[in-house]
């Protein structure tokens, strides 16, 4: 089984913190880009889907047309069982309830919705196109039909952010009754606006404070933390993410998304008109590719475990792909233990508090 991800790369516009491969105003070529992504998932004709993704860029800024046309080369090319996770991300100024009514009618079950913050000024400063009345206004939208899985993204870091601003920002995403939140931390990203003018951040050990604040805040209000950016209420957790973070098989559609199959990992041509280029002439639309040893996929799996609260079994992924962590890898697990960052029961290892905050560092280590 795999799951599927479909790269929707056009925006309105660029937002000031993004670094992702989009096109922005060229709506014109989202026909023929749809083309293409039939084209391309005609080649993996017949693969059973446990989890579906609409990604972006921004998928709710194409017509209700192009939206019957994208959910059907889906529906053509893939076999899925009714009731499987379908996630599309959304912005909240590119949904309406006639969109929402044909996403429904497909299977679409899962909205995403790109909020970011429920501040207007800082939706300002972030470049966003929407204010925190709409997000409110279509979160609702989404309630009234019935949409049982909602998650949204939350940004902080912002330079200046007070806790109590956060605060607020946390308790209105909770009273609007969320399934689901992803977290993430402002971030000066190459490729972004915010990269090019050197935007003065948050310091680090602000943005810990926050990101604890938060933390305790969701719990409070009845989240289970199930991935150091991931919240979610019972049985609400993203299971295409965690599809990735089990080291499973995905296939990825459109331009530059990637794919994992059994341990070789590829991705397509990074720019639209090559993208088109190829598609249109039957030619390989793949860049590259990386054959990961058994030896790779079991680190990357490991600390993938690590992300998630769950944790992992150290001796069962072992079997899994038959190998062993070297000594230098077991040693850094052993001091990390004895750091108190992880702890293990049972033969499982999970992260703490303090072992997630520094998981990067770790990481870059373990490798």
């Amino acid at each position: 089984m795999h799951s599927l991800y479909i790269h929707i790369p056009f925006c309105k516009r660029k937002c000031f913190y993004c670094s992702f491969s989009i096109s922005v105003g060229q709506e014109a070529k989202i026909d023929l880009y749809l083309d293409c992504l039939e084209r391309e998932a005609i080649l993996y004709k017949g693969k059973k889907i446990k989890t579906i993704y609409f990604g972006g860029g921004t998928p709710s800024l194409l017509t209700i047309n192009q939206l019957k046309k994208l959910c059907k080369i889906v529906k053509k090319n893939f076999i899925f069982k009714r009731g499987a996770e379908w996630t599309i991300e959304i912005n909240p100024d590119g949904i309406d309830e006639n969109k929402v009514d044909v996403l429904k009618f497909f299977g679409v079950n899962r909205f995403s919705l790109g909020a970011q913050s429920l501040n207007d000024e800082y939706l300002k400063y972030l470049g966003r196109t929407h204010t925190a009345a709409l997000v409110k206004e279509k979160f609702l939208l989404l309630k009234n039909k019935n949409i049982q899985n909602v998650s949204l993204d939350l940004m902080y870091g912002f330079p200046n952010q007070t806790m109590e601003e956060l605060k607020k920002d946390v308790e209105a995403i909770v009273k609007l009754g969320a399934d689901h939140l992803s977290l993430y931390s402002l971030d000066l990203e190459k490729g972004s606006r915010f990269y090019a003018k050197e935007i003065p951040m948050l310091d680090e050990q602000k943005q810990v404070k926050q990101y604890t604040s938060v933390l305790k805040q969701l719990q409070h209000a009845g989240f289970m933390q199930y991935e150091i950016s991931n919240f979610s209420r019972a049985k609400k957790e993203s299971q295409h993410n965690i599809c990735y973070w089990n080291g499973g098989n995905y296939i990825g559609l459109g331009v530059s998304a990637h794919s994992h199959i059994d341990g070789r990992r590829f991705w397509n041509v990074s720019k639209m008109a090559e993208y088109i280029k190829r598609s249109q002439s039957i030619k390989c639309l793949v860049e590259g590719e990386e054959i990961l040893s058994v030896q790779q996929q079991l680190v990357e799996v490991i600390l993938f475990g690590l992300r998630m609260n769950r944790g992992v079994c150290i001796s069962k992924e072992e079997k899994r792909f038959g190998c062993l962590l070297n000594e230098q890898q077991k040693e850094l697990i052993e001091e990390a233990i004895k750091k108190g960052l992880f702890s293990q029961e049972e033969g499982v290892l999970k992260t703490g508090l303090q072992g997630r905050l520094v998981l990067d560092e770790f990481s870059a280590r373990f490798v």
